[in-house]
C-alpha cells in the first residue's frame, strides 16, 4: 500500500512525502522505510489514542525517536488531540529529538479526562444527541476551540522551536490563518482578520450610544 501511495506522489512530482495519523509504531517505520527509498524528504507524524502509548505498546516519545533514528526529517503529531492535551507531548518529543518536529492539533477542546476526541462528552448537551450515542465523529461542534486558542497553541509550540504548524480534522482556513499570525506571518488571508473597532456594538468607530450600550445587550 505504502509503495504504490509513495508511487503516486513520486510520478506526480512531490517535493516531499507525509505520512499522518499512525497510532501503532510498526505500521509508522514501514511507511517511513518505503518514502526514504524515493529519497525525497519524509515526515511522519503519529496520532496515539488515550491509553497514551501506541497500539503496540511502543512509548509516543520513544517513537518520535525512533522514527529520526530512521531517518525521518520531520517527526511529531496529528489528529486525535487538542491544543490543550497535545502539548505537553510535544514538549517531551521536542526535548527528546533533533529533527524538526511537527504539531497538527484538532481544534477541539480535548482535556485531561478525555485527552482525545472519541469519547468526549458534550456537557452542555442540547437533548439532541447524535444517534449514535456520541459526540464523535458528528457532533463535535458545541467543543471545538476558538481562534485565538488555536492561535495560543501555534505560539507556545513556536517558542518551543517548533516550527512545521498546522491544524488537522476540522480545521478551516480561518484558524489556519491564526496559526500564521501566531508566528508572525502576512498572508494573503490576513486581510480577512476581523477588525474589532469597526464592530457596530464594541468598536471605537461607533456612536457613543451603541459603546454605552453594549454590555446590557
Amino acid at each position: 500500500m505504502f509503495t504504490e501511495m509513495v508511487g503516486w506522489a513520486i510520478d506526480e512530482g512531490a517535493d516531499m512525502l507525509i505520512g499522518e495519523t499512525f497510532y501503532y509504531a510498526e505500521e509508522s517505520f514501514k511507511a517511513l522505510e518505503v518514502m526514504k527509498k524515493s529519497k525525497l524528504p519524509a515526515v511522519i507524524t503519529i496520532a496515539p489514542m488515550a491509553e497514551d502509548i501506541m497500539r503496540d505498546g511502543y512509548g509516543i516519545v520513544e517513537t518520535c525517536k525512533e522514527l529520526e533514528q530512521r531517518g525521518a526529517e520531520i517527526v511529531g503529531m496529528n489528529c486525535f488531540r487538542g491544543p490543550v492535551t497535545m502539548l505537553p507531548y510535544l514538549k517531551e518529543i521536542r526535548k527528546q529529538v533533533k529533527c524538526h518536529v511537527a504539531a497538527l492539533p484538532i481544534p477541539i477542546r480535548t482535556n485531561k479526562k478525555y485527552t482525545t476526541w472519541f469519547n468526549l462528552p458534550d456537557r452542555n448537551d442540547c437533548g439532541c444527541g447524535a444517534p449514535h450515542g456520541r459526540t464523535f465523529p458528528t457532533a463535535l461542534e458545541p467543543l471545538m476551540c476558538n481562534r485565538y486558542e488555536i492561535g495560543q497553541f501555534a505560539k507556545d509550540a513556536y517558542k518551543m522551536g517548533i516550527n512545521y504548524l498546522g491544524v488537522c480534522c476540522l480545521g478551516n482556513p480561518m484558524l489556519v490563518r491564526e496559526v500564521a499570525h501566531a508566528v508572525g506571518l502576512t498572508v494573503p488571508a490576513s486581510k480577512y482578520r476581523e477588525k474589532m473597532e469597526n464592530h457596530f456594538m464594541y468598536g471605537e468607530n461607533i456612536p457613543k450610544h451603541m459603546k454605552e450600550y453594549g454590555n446590557k445587550a
